[in-house]
Order: C-alpha cells, then structure tokens, then sequence
C-alpha cells in the first residue's frame, strides 16, 4: 500500500512537470514568434493576412461554405511552405542568434556595485565624446555572443574607464575607426567591423549609424552611436535607431546593464527615432525637424534681406527728394 501511494505520487508530480514544462515551451515560442513580428514591419502585415486568412476559414467553415472552405484550406497548406521561402533569411538570422545565445552573459555575472560603476563610465564616456563633436561605436554584448565580430578587431581585454574610451576614440590613435565591444566590465576589442545595414538610409547618416543598425538587427546588443557632425548620442537596438537625451541615455544604460525598472520617457523617444521601413522608404521623426527648421531660417533670412532692400531704397528715394528740393531752391 505505501509503495503503491509514492508510485502514485511520482506519476502525479511528473504529470504536473509535463504540463508546465509543455506550456513553458509554447510560451517561448509564442514570445519568440510575437518579438521576431514586432521587429519587422513586412512581417507585420503579412501576419495579419494571415489571421485573416484563417478567420475567413472558420466562418467558411461555420456557414458550410464547401468550395470556399475547400480553397482556404489549400491556401492554408501551401501558405507554411511559402512562409518558410519569404522569411528565409529572417529565420536564419534568428536560428542563428538562438544558437549563439548564452544563458548566463558575462554582463549577469558583475557584481551590484560593478554594474554601476561600468554604467558610470561609459556614461561619461559618451558625453565627453558628444561634447567634443568625436565619433564613436560602442557595443554592449548581452546574451547574443559577438565573439566573431571581436576577431575582426584588435583585441584588448582592459577594463571599462572612461578615459580608455575617449582615448581610443580619438583621431590621432590607430584604434579610433571601428567599434568598441565590451563584453561584461572588459573592453573586449577595438576598432571591430560591423556588417552594416541593407536598408537604405538617409546621406545624413554616417558608416557609424550604417554599422550601429546592422549589428542590432542581428544580434541584441545595446549599440551607443556619438555623431562626429552633430554631436547627437543614438542608440541602436533590435534593429531601430533613435536619438536620446543625455538622461536617456543613463536610463538605458541601466536598464541594460542594472536591470532597473525604468519608465523611459516613450514620447520623447518616438518624437526622436528613426523609423526604418522595410520598402526602400525611411520616415525620420525628429522632434526639430531640421527641414522645417532650414525654411524658417530662410524664411527669416529673406524678411531680413526685404527690410534691408526696403531700407536702402527709402534711403534712396528720400536723398533724391532732399536733392530735387535743392535744385528748385536754387532755380527760385
């Protein structure tokens, strides 16, 4: 009797493991599958032709519509295998990051006070390179190993100050052209390359904002990007660009590396992102639109131009004036 109740026992509790194990799968495929959507907008609307698809199979179904169903249903069959030919390289650049993803990164095993000290100086870092208007790369390895990318660089295993960033970043050193990758409070190499991004981007952005984007869309590290011409920080991730603000980009930082709980400021960052479109179409969304802003500078420059014009010309016309009355003066 008793070894009949441990049998039963073991049967029950591994009949519950089964089942969260079960539904621990699923919901990783399902969060997966709903991140590899979200970070595409092509995938996006094909998605919802898909779920329109298979609404407009079940109320075939539910109103008995046999040749519609019939049509649905082969649409349905042949639809996987033409999902797997389109998303191709979407699934092998995911396949690829699922088999370079390690479980414990190098950046979860610092200590508390280590993780602040390693925001600190990059955080300084970056705003002494945006103050003066120096270009920079730098990129935080997270659970996608970049260890390929680091081969193509010079390595150096030192550890993270702001000092040693602003130093490599400088035009007079040999290191200074390429990317910085960090791996954990390391500086795992200098002057790296990265793949730069196939969509078509704005002459406005440099092989820095071209290169930031690209490792973002494959892999899912955190990529500060400094911009030589206009000083502007962005940060590049899960294939997005955006501008940030100086208390941005700490609060990045430490959502990253700190794993804080921070409520980003959403509109700002929308106000200030680079919105990439899979068609060869980019819809930039500035907060000061430096368009707009050119015309009312023109605008201004031409009031300017016409008050002058009008000014000399008064001058002008009130001298001839003075010199007519002059001359009837002398004829009286």
């Amino acid at each position: 009797m008793p070894d009949y109740n441990i049998n039963q026992i073991i049967q029950n509790i591994w009949f519950a493991f089964r089942i969260v194990l079960d539904i621990g799968i699923t919901w990783l495929i399902l969060y997966y599958a709903i991140k590899f959507v979200r970070n595409n907008n092509r995938t996006i609307q094909i998605f919802k032709g898909i779920v329109a698809v298979l609404i407009f199979n079940g109320l075939a179904r539910l109103l008995g519509l046999t040749t519609v169903t019939y049509f649905s249903n082969t649409l349905i069959s042949w639809g996987f295998l033409a999902i797997i030919i389109i998303f191709q390289p979407e699934i092998r650049n995911m396949l690829e990051r699922i088999g370079k993803t390690n479980v414990f990164s190098k950046i979860t095993t610092l200590l508390a006070n280590e993780k602040e000290e390693l925001v600190t100086q990059i955080y300084n870092a970056t705003i002494a390179l945006s103050n003066e208007k120096v270009g920079a790369l730098i990129t935080i390895e997270q659970s996608s190993s970049l260890q390929d990318y680091i081969k193509t660089g010079t390595a150096l295993n030192a550890t993270v100050t702001a000092e040693l960033l602003c130093s490599i970043f400088m035009t007079t050193t040999p290191l200074h052209d390429g990317a910085v990758i960090i791996q954990g409070d390391k500086v795992a190499c200098a002057s790296a390359y990265f793949p730069p991004t196939s969509v078509n981007l704005s002459n406005r952005y440099g092989a820095r904002h071209r290169a930031g984007l690209g490792i973002s869309e494959v892999s899912d590290a955190l990529t500060i990007v400094v911009s030589e011409e206009t000083s502007q920080i962005s940060i590049a991730e899960d294939g997005r660009i955006f501008t940030v603000t100086n208390q941005q980009l700490k609060d990045y930082l430490r959502k990253v590396i700190c794993n804080d709980e921070i409520e980003i400021n959403k509109s700002s960052k929308n106000r200030n992102s680079l919105k990439i479109e899979d068609d060869p179409e980019v819809l930039i969304k500035n907060m000061k639109n430096p368009f707009n802003n050119r015309l009312k500078n023109e605008r201004k420059k031409d009031d300017v131009k016409e008050t002058k014009e009008q000014e000399e010309s008064f001058k002008v016309e009130s001298i001839t004036v003075n010199n007519e009355v002059k001359e009837d003066d002398k004829h009286e």
